[in-house]
């Protein structure tokens, strides 16, 4: 189990890595098709916004399952 709690974590550090590009550093362009849209006015800054704090919310989710799941 302490194998799969690893990999939870390691996990969820990436997302945490992409919640971090896409919310503060502004890296639209790791939401796949974001620019393209974007030009053709169908999704806005918002819409990543919200993708970024979606990240981190699995984030949270992942480590609180990795944390439990080691103890």
């Amino acid at each position: 189990m302490k194998v799969f709690a690893l990999i939870l974590a390691l996990t969820g550090l990436v997302f945490l890595f992409f919640a971090y590009k896409i919310y503060f550093k502004k890296s639209y362009d790791l939401i796949n098709g974001f620019e393209k849209d974007y030009k053709k006015g169908l999704k806005d800054e918002n819409y990543a916004k919200r993708v970024g704090k979606i990240y981190f919310i699995i984030f949270v989710a992942i480590e609180i399952l990795a944390i439990y799941i080691l103890s």
